[in-house]
């Protein structure tokens, strides 16, 4: 009988120990769970920060493409109507062409009637 209380505050002993490991465990999981919960807020906000950057990004892109958009077809307009200035200028240019060439003719003929009449069949002259 003498060894029943040793046995008792051995397994007292035995108990408490295991109690307070088990505490302790508890206590550092918890306060991991804490931690690691903290850190992952902070990255899910750093990530809402980024999607916010991003989304930024793409109105800014897509405004972008809108206003590239409206350039080319503003270059386009422009084209065109240098397209048909050229092409307006080429008539007048033809036509004033033309008048030259026909004021030309009419000077070798008034040039011809000055020089009077010409022998036919004349090859050279000398």
């Amino acid at each position: 009988m003498e060894a029943l209380p040793l046995i008792a505050t051995a397994i007292g002993l035995f108990l408490s120990m295991s109690a307070t490991l088990l505490g302790g465990v508890k206590w550092m999981l918890g306060r991991v769970e804490r931690r690691t919960d903290a850190r992952f807020s902070r990255v899910d906000a750093r990530f809402d920060r980024m999607d916010a950057r991003f989304d930024r990004m793409d109105a800014r892109f897509d405004r972008m493409e809108a206003h590239t958009v409206e350039c080319f077809a503003t270059v386009g307009d422009s084209l065109m109507e240098v397209k048909l200035g050229l092409a307006r200028l080429e008539t007048r240019t033809d036509e004033r062409f033309s008048a030259v060439g026909h004021s030309l003719g009419e000077v070798k003929v008034a040039l011809a009637r000055l020089e009077g009449p010409h022998p036919p069949f004349l090859i050279a002259r000398g």
